[in-house]
């Protein structure tokens, strides 16, 4: 549960519960922020500095009471309800507020909405506008039931998502950065797409057009920003709070969250203007709320361990942002929440196989007892039989057999007896039992202390079920041998529901996910320790039947992790691995856990340049030094002249005669296959014989991992350039050994070098450069992906990736260039 508090940087605002914060009223990138909680007239409130009050037409074209648009929801407390009917219909009218979108400004729309009936092909504006705009030629900005559409007649930017379901509140954001809009729905992702249109500024109606396309349903918190929030702000936002950049935002674990593990470490991501961090920590909601003293004060770490927390236990924690020198001001911040993970788990019943002496028919099948059929939320059963087993009517030697995918360490049984609305009348419920467990269904103990059952009443109330401890035990096979019935009359017998918990001694749970994919040789991997578990003894190869078995090699480790670093892991291969938890002074010393896989990458990326934006610091010649340098800036103090030579990295976005003016300064159109930007490096050696671009590695790199054997440089000629291309690894310098034309052809090119023939210290690279000799030459080439290979290959084989006349683009076939 995450709560604003009442004091300081907020102020409640009208019904609902629902708190703004000042901070947030006045961030100067809020167009509009419309609670819709009045509740009455027809004035709708934007609470953000813009002054954007909506006014709400057609009072009565609701769905509230009396048809009033104004109704109170039992989820979001007062909100604004629209018929859909196309001339009576409410809808609320802010002006012509939206502002023109272009091709590199950015904006986010948010909003709660519930959709009235089925949203099912419904092409109504819900928010947005249809006429209201331009409309030769003709445009329009809305979200419907059915698609988000940024259109300017064929130049659009749909963006197709689930259609809505009936009655049920979902939060609906699209992101705009330049050209790309991004659906979030509930907070995740859901849809993308990316237009090549300026749409001009346009009105802004919420539950219809002023025209027609009236909605039918409900809508709370509106907001408009003229920035592309961050995820972290959204999901903010969604939860009904601000984004305010003071304050810390949630990292791990989310609130609310379950099943955390006890040791935990709570970590968070820092205000903007933190300098340190207060952190309130306990079992109380109000008494973290209310305390001035912190359990952790002054910390300059965005993480702290709270120590091993108590099974099944919920606690709630609060960071607050100190600012730094000299104010020091604090801002209080939100309290979060989590519940730790239980003592024991429960087995889910498809992971079980369950067999028995007898079925009475197909309807009554063993399966039924381990379905959840017939069970409610409150733990009470209902008297179908249809969700019961039943034996044959006469079942001479009746039992059920319940088998897990492995070998469990067993908690307790919770069995449901025969309910049936004619329990009471004929008694199929089993009376007298004898339950026994196995680890390899052939030795067989018997579970003491268990002789009988307790009945069930026949009523759809049921739910005081038997609660059976095993204690512990190991077992992979639990069975029930029925002697008798609580009729006593009819030789057959039934139970409703059976479930088992169990303690969780064997490692689950893998980081990362098993079967997953692009695991980098020297990852860490991680796992959910056993409870139990002193350490742990981790398998790893190449053979999936040797990590089974355990033969094949394998290492300790006294942590939930390990390094895979050490093993020498190959590129583009699959492995598998296992952890066994081990303690000594356990009844079962052992407990092995089940394979895992997965695949390492077959290439390790050393730069692949899509983290590089038109803004600081992430622009490219920051990273990738050039002659021209940068400016100071607050990311980067300390301004740089330039490296002295004629390199230029990126486009040029800033100068009114160059044909990327207001653009990118990456280059977005010309990739490698799969790529999504490359970077531009223009190259002029007026007044020199070098052009070079240099990088220095934030920390140093190791090329042996993977067994990496290449380095491939990806790189594209423009027609016209002059020179000769290199590189430097650790000042070592190779120049280009391929087609002295390969720099003045449009076409791109994978250029391999031998790491072995470089002579550096491969496991300490800490720099590069890439640069063009020559007196006089000039130009501009592309580079794209370089990285680390296992795979030695040979320029003449792949020199043609991506010309348009290849049969299959991305393959060598044609020697077209």
């Amino acid at each position: 549960m995450c709560k604003k508090l009442i004091y300081g940087l907020v102020i409640g605002m009208i019904s609902g519960g629902i708190l703004i914060e000042v901070a947030e009223a006045a961030d100067k990138d809020l167009l509009g922020l419309w609670l819709l909680n009045e509740g009455a007239g027809d004035t709708v409130a934007d609470l953000s500095d813009q002054g954007n009050d909506g006014v709400l037409v057609n009072l009565d074209g609701g769905l509230g009471a009396g048809g009033s648009a104004w109704d109170i929801d039992p989820v979001r407390d007062t909100v604004l309800s629209f018929s859909g009917n196309e001339s009576a219909g409410a809808y609320v009218d802010c002006g012509d507020i939206i502002p023109e979108m272009n091709l590199v400004n950015h904006f986010t729309w948010a909003f709660w909405a519930k959709q009235e009936g089925d949203g099912t092909g419904v092409n109504m504006t819900m928010l947005g506008n249809r006429y209201g705009g331009t409309q030769s030629p003709l445009q329009f900005i809305k979200f419907t039931p059915t698609n988000f559409e940024y259109y300017y007649e064929a130049a659009n930017g749909f963006i197709n998502y689930d259609d809505l379901p009936a009655d049920e509140w979902l939060h609906h954001v699209v992101v705009k950065q330049g050209p790309d809009l991004v659906y979030f729905r509930n907070g995740e992702e859901a849809g993308s797409s990316t237009t090549t249109a300026t749409i001009d500024p346009q009105p802004f109606y919420i539950g219809g057009d002023a025209s027609s396309e009236r909605w039918s349903g409900r809508i709370s918190d509106v907001r408009l920003y003229t920035r592309a929030l961050s995820l972290n702000e959204l999901l903010s936002v969604m939860a009904g709070r601000g984004t305010s950049p003071e304050l810390a935002t949630v990292s791990f674990p989310e609130d609310e969250a379950v099943d955390v593990i006890r040791d935990v470490v709570l970590s968070w991501s820092p205000g903007k203007f933190a300098g340190t961090h207060n952190v309130y920590f306990g079992e109380s909601f109000d008494d973290v709320n209310s305390a001035t003293v912190p359990t952790s004060s002054g910390q300059d770490a965005n993480a702290v361990d709270v120590g091993r927390l108590e099974f099944d236990k919920t606690y709630f924690w609060r960071v607050d942002e100190v600012n730094a020198t000299p104010d020091k001001t604090v801002f209080q911040g939100d309290i979060w929440s989590f519940q730790a993970e239980p003592y024991a788990i429960q087995i889910p019943g498809s992971s079980m196989v369950v067999t028995a002496s007898s079925s009475a028919n197909e309807f009554s099948l063993p399966d039924k007892t381990i379905d959840g059929s017939g069970l409610g939320a409150n733990g009470a059963h209902s008297i179908a039989s249809d969700a019961m087993w039943f034996t044959a009517s006469v079942d001479l030697d009746p039992w059920i057999q319940y088998e897990f995918d492995a070998v469990q360490k067993l908690e307790t049984m919770r069995v449901w007896n025969s309910n049936s609305a004619a329990e009471i009348a004929i008694g199929w419920g089993v009376k007298d039992v004898e339950v026994v467990y196995s680890v390899d269904g052939e030795n067989w103990d018997v579970l003491v202390d268990v002789s009988q059952l307790s009945r069930a009443p026949g009523s759809p109330t049921y739910n005081q079920y038997d609660v059976i401890d095993f204690g512990g035990v190991p077992a992979k096979v639990v069975r029930l041998n029925i002697a008798s019935n609580w009729g006593g009359i009819l030789m057959s017998y039934g139970l409703s529901e059976v479930q088992f918990d169990m303690i969780p001694a064997a490692a689950r749970t893998p980081d990362p996910a098993d079967s997953a994919t692009d695991v980098l040789p020297y990852a860490t991997v991680s796992w959910r320790a056993g409870r139990e578990a002193g350490q742990h003894t981790i398998y790893v190869g190449a053979d999936e039947n040797e990590v089974a078995d355990g033969s094949a090699s394998s290492l300790t480790s006294s942590t939930n992790s390990v390094d895979l670093s050490s093993l020498d892991l190959a590129m583009g291969a699959t492995y598998y691995w296992r952890v066994d938890e081990v303690n000594e002074a356990e009844a079962t010393p052992v407990w092995a856990g089940p394979v895992w896989n997965f695949t390492t990458p077959s290439a390790l990326i050393v730069d692949d340049f899509e983290s590089y934006s038109n803004l600081s610091p992430n622009r490219p010649f920051q990273a990738w030094l050039d002659g021209f340098g940068y400016s100071s800036d607050e990311f980067f103090p300390t301004a740089f002249g330039g490296n002295g030579t004629g390199a230029g990295i990126g486009h040029d976005i800033w100068s009114l005669s160059s044909p990327q003016y207001d653009g990118d300064i990456m280059e977005t159109t010309n990739t490698i296959a799969g790529s999504g930007q490359s970077m531009p490096f223009y190259f002029g050696n007026t007044g020199g014989t070098v052009s070079e671009t240099q990088h220095t590695f934030a920390v140093p790199q190791d090329w042996t991992v993977g067994a990496a054997t290449t380095l491939s440089i990806a790189f594209r000629g423009t027609t016209g350039n002059t020179g000769s291309l290199y590189v430097k690894i650790n000042g070592t310098k190779v120049t280009f050994d391929g087609n002295a034309s390969s720099i003045s052809r449009p076409v791109w090119v994978m250029w391999p070098i031998d790491l072995t023939a470089l002579g550096v210290n491969l496991s300490n690279i800490t720099d590069m450069a890439i640069g063009v000799d020559g007196g006089g030459a000039s130009g501009m080439v592309l580079i794209d992906d370089i990285t680390l290979v296992a795979v030695p290959f040979t320029l003449a084989t792949i020199i043609d990736i991506t010309s348009p006349g290849d049969a299959v683009l991305g393959l060598p076939n044609d020697d077209d260039w």
